[in-house]
C-alpha cells in the first residue's frame, strides 16, 4: 500500500483544495466558480526624491558593476540638476536612447521657465520626445521594465522614474512557416516577439473588438504575453477560466509556450494533448474568429488555441485554402495514414501470430518463406526495426538540414538491405515499418504524432498478448479515455453526436455552409454569417 500511495503521489498532481471541475455554460450564466482570493501584495520600495538615494538602491537591485552589461549613464542637466539613466546594453536600442532621451535632457532649458514648478508631468509631456512612457513609483516597476528591454529615467528632486519602452534585443524577422507547410493561403509564421506576433493576428482581424489582454508567467521571470479574443463574440466564461489558469501559474521562470500549455492542461498524463499549438497567424485568426481565445508568449514562435477538440488536431492548415473535394480527399488520407501508423503493426502481429487463418493462402506463404532463416520472434523483429527506424527520425531531426535528410534516406536505405541480406528482419517487416513511419509523417500536428508513436508501440504490445481482442480492448480502453475527458469546459469528442460531427469536424464544409460557429463554444454570436451568403446569385 505504501509503495501504490507513493507511485501516486509522484505520477499524479493532487491539491488540498478540491475544486469542481469547470464546465462551459451558456454565456448568460456566468462563471461557474468564484474567483480566488487574492494574494496579499508584497511590500515594494518606493522611489525617494533624493537622487543619491536613488542611484545607490539601483545598483544594489541591478548589482552593478557585477552585471557588466547594466548601464548607468549619469547626467548633469541645465540649472545644475543631476540624473541618470539605467537599461541593459544590447537590449535596447541606442539611437532611441541618444536622440529621444539624452539630447532632450541636455539641451532644452526648462528648469527656470518663468518661475513654474519642476515636476514629473512637465518632464513626461515636453521634454522626453519618446512615444511610449510610463510612470513608476516603485523600484520592483522599474526593475520589470527594464528588464524587458526598457530605460528607466531618474531624476534629482522627484519621487519618481519614467521608463521608455526602447527594446531593440535580437530577434528574427517573419518567416515561412516550417512545421505546418501549405502550397495555398499565407505563408507568414510567428516569430519570438510578442508584439509582432500579436500584430499579425490583427492583420487578419481588423476590429476594436479583438482584446489582447496583457498577462505575465513566472514569479521572477514575469515573462509577458497575451490573451487574445473576440469580446462581442467568445463566451465570458470561458475566458474567465482561461484568465483564472494562467493567474493559478505559481512558478519562478517561464520560458515557453510548451511549459504554460503544460500548467494549464487538464489532464497532463493523457498520451493525446488537449491543447493545439500553432505557429500561424491565419490559423489562430481563425480560431478567435469562431470564439476560441488563443496565448502568446514573449519569446516563443508558437501559440496556444483554446479550447479545442480531437477532430480539430487532425485538421491541417491547408484545410480551408483548398476546394472541398480536394480537402476531403487530403483529410480522407491524413485519417487513413494516422490509423495505418497506430493500428497496422499491431493488427500484422495479431494476424500473424493468432489469426493466421484470415490470411490468403499464398500470402501466408510468402510470409512464412521469408521468415524462415529469421532468428527472432515477430514482436522482437518489429520492436528492432521500429527502434531503429525512430532512431534515424530522431538523428536526421538533430543534424543539419542538408545531412539530415541524407541520412534518413541513406540510413533507411542501407540499414534496410542489410538486416533484411543479414536475415535479421524479412522483407515484409521492412515493408510494415516503412508503411507506419510514412502514416505518422502525414500527421498534421507534431505533437500528435508523438502521441500515436506511444499508441503504436502500446498496441503492438497487445496485439502480440492477445490477438485481435486485444487489439479491440485496446481500442475501447482509448476510446473511453478521450471521451471523458474535457478541454476548458468542453468535451473532447464535441461535436460528437450532433450532426455536426460530419458535417464540419470529420468533413469539410464549403464555405457557403459554414454560417453558424460551433455550437458546443456556446458563444455569444452563435452566426458569423447569413444564411445565403452568396447573394450576388439574386
Amino acid at each position: 500500500m505504501k509503495f501504490l500511495k507513493t507511485a501516486k503521489k509522484t505520477l499524479f498532481y493532487s491539491h488540498n483544495e478540491e475544486k469542481a471541475p469547470f464546465v462551459l455554460e451558456k454565456d448568460e450564466n456566468g462563471p461557474v466558480y468564484d474567483i480566488r482570493k487574492e494574494k496579499p501584495e508584497k511590500s515594494k520600495t518606493r522611489i525617494s526624491e533624493s537622487l543619491a538615494e536613488n542611484k545607490s538602491f539601483a545598483e544594489k537591485l541591478f548589482s552593478v558593476p557585477k552585471n557588466s552589461d547594466v548601464i548607468l549613464r549619469e547626467l548633469t542637466l541645465r540649472g545644475g540638476r543631476k540624473a541618470f539613466l539605467v537599461f541593459y546594453d544590447g537590449m535596447c536600442s541606442a539611437d532611441l536612447i541618444d536622440g529621444s532621451i539624452i539630447k532632450p535632457l541636455l539641451e532644452l532649458p526648462y528648469f527656470e521657465e518663468k518661475g513654474k514648478k519642476y515636476d514629473e508631468k512637465r518632464l513626461q509631456e515636453k521634454l522626453i520626445m519618446h512615444s511610449q512612457l510610463k510612470k513608476a513609483t516603485t523600484f520592483e516597476e522599474v526593475a520589470e521594465e527594464v528588464n524587458f528591454g526598457g530605460c528607466g529615467v531618474f531624476v534629482d528632486g522627484l519621487s519618481c522614474a519614467l521608463c521608455a519602452d526602447v527594446k531593440n534585443w535580437p530577434h528574427r524577422s517573419v518567416e515561412r512557416a516550417k512545421n505546418e507547410q501549405t502550397i495555398y493561403g499565407p505563408q507568414e509564421a510567428f516569430a519570438e516577439m510578442l508584439r509582432g506576433n500579436a500584430a499579425q493576428v490583427r492583420k487578419f482581424l481588423k476590429t476594436e473588438k479583438l482584446i489582447c489582454e496583457k498577462i505575465e508567467i513566472g514569479n521572477v521571470s514575469k515573462t509577458p504575453g497575451a490573451l487574445m479574443y473576440l469580446e462581442d463574440v467568445a463566451n465570458s466564461a470561458l475566458i474567465e477560466e482561461i484568465r483564472h489558469r494562467l493567474n493559478g501559474i505559481s512558478v519562478d521562470y517561464v520560458i515557453s509556450i510548451e511549459e504554460v500549455s503544460m500548467l494549464i492542461e487538464e489532464n497532463p498524463l493523457m498520451i493525446t494533448g488537449h491543447i493545439l499549438a500553432t505557429e500561424r497567424p491565419d490559423r489562430v485568426a481563425r480560431a478567435i474568429s469562431e470564439g476560441r481565445a488563443a496565448v502568446i508568449l514573449n519569446g516563443s514562435p508558437r501559440a496556444l488555441i483554446l479550447p479545442t477538440n480531437a477532430y480539430e488536431m487532425t485538421h491541417s492548415a491547408s484545410d480551408a485554402y483548398l476546394r472541398i473535394d480536394f480537402a476531403n480527399m487530403s483529410r480522407a488520407l491524413r485519417l487513413i495514414a494516422t490509423a495505418i501508423s497506430i493500428l497496422l503493426p499491431g493488427i500484422f502481429l495479431a494476424i500473424t501470430m493468432y489469426h493466421s487463418e484470415m490470411l490468403p493462402t499464398y500470402l501466408l506463404y510468402a510470409i512464412s518463406s521469408s521468415r524462415q532463416n529469421v532468428p527472432f520472434p515477430s514482436v522482437i523483429e518489429l520492436l528492432l526495426m521500429d527502434f531503429s527506424f525512430e532512431m534515424i527520425r530522431e538523428a536526421g531531426i538533430r543534424m543539419p538540414n542538408p545531412i539530415g535528410s541524407v541520412l534518413g534516406i541513406v540510413g533507411g536505405l542501407i540499414l534496410g538491405q542489410a538486416a533484411v541480406s543479414a536475415k535479421i528482419v524479412s522483407p515484409i517487416m521492412i515493408i510494415i515499418i516503412s508503411l507506419t513511419g510514412i502514416g505518422s509523417f502525414a500527421t498534421a500536428d507534431y505533437s500528435l504524432s508523438w502521441s500515436y508513436r506511444i499508441l503504436k508501440i502500446v498496441f503492438v504490445l497487445i496485439g502480440a498478448s492477445f490477438g485481435f481482442f486485444g487489439i479491440a480492448l485496446g481500442i475501447f480502453v482509448y476510446a473511453m479515455l478521450i471521451a471523458g475527458s474535457t478541454s476548458f469546459g468542453i468535451p473532447f469528442l464535441s461535436p460528437a453526436p450532433s450532426g455536426e460531427l460530419i458535417k464540419n469536424a470529420v468533413f469539410v464544409p464549403p464555405a457557403w455552409k459554414t454560417e453558424k460557429r460551433p455550437e458546443y463554444l456556446k458563444t455569444k454570436k452563435p452566426k458569423k454569417s447569413d444564411k445565403i451568403s452568396k447573394k450576388w446569385r439574386g
